[in-house]
């Protein structure tokens, strides 16, 4: 199953109506599933609010390589950090709490990439990597591409990880970012209530594994 997130809407790629999706989805496509990614495109482009949807086929890939084809495509890389008191490490950015990620760097690896993020946005070092977390996806239009060509489909893959050492965190405040704070586990309802839907899912199915 594939989940792309744009503003506040969903596309769903899954060969089943899970629980979960069934919950959420307005409209389901069974046919025409290629002209309807052309639709759903076309309505970002112009503008046009779109509501969430599931694509339900047994060729999810063709679709999915059909899907990613038409849009610019940006790789990045972000972690979970943890500490040794069980504390979250999250950055606010333009008031928005988010995990420290960013661009993946010619010839770097998405893990190496992480870790570079979280010390550049965060001011650490020595984090760990413990293990992958699911990727997220999510449009948006770029101000830097033209504007025939500014629709852009970002992974990102998330890992998570574990620092141990003291050193305070320092905001890297030319990339916006306000604020970086350990949350503890019971504080972590209030910042879901001020993050983007991408990173509360990420939360809601990574936080029980931890």
């Amino acid at each position: 199953m594939y989940k792309v997130f744009f503003n506040d809407s969903t596309i769903e790629l899954s060969s089943e109506v899970n629980k979960s999706s069934n919950n959420n989805i307005v409209q389901i496509v069974e046919s025409e599933c290629y002209r309807f990614v052309n639709q759903f495109i076309s309505a970002i482009k112009y503008g046009v609010k779109v509501q969430d949807c599931l694509i339900l086929t047994q060729e999810i890939n063709p679709i999915w390589d059909y899907f990613r084809s038409q849009f610019k495509e940006i790789p990045a890389a972000g972690g979970l950090v943890q500490n040794n008191e069980g504390y979250f490490l999250f950055i606010r950015r333009l008031g928005v709490w988010d995990l420290p990620k960013g661009k993946i760097e010619k010839k770097e690896t998405s893990e190496n990439a992480a870790l570079r993020e979280v010390e550049e946005e965060c001011g650490l070092s020595g984090v760990k990597i413990i293990k992958p977390l699911d990727s997220t996806f999510h449009i948006y239009k770029s101000p830097y591409l033209p504007d025939s060509g500014n629709l852009v489909l970002k992974e990102t893959k998330w890992f998570l990880m574990n620092y141990s050492g003291s050193e305070t965190p320092v905001p890297q405040t030319e990339e916006d970012i306000e604020e970086v704070r350990w949350v503890p586990f019971t504080e972590l309802e209030k910042v879901m209530e001020n993050t983007y839907a991408s990173l509360r899912e990420l939360l809601q199915k990574s936080l029980p594994l931890i």
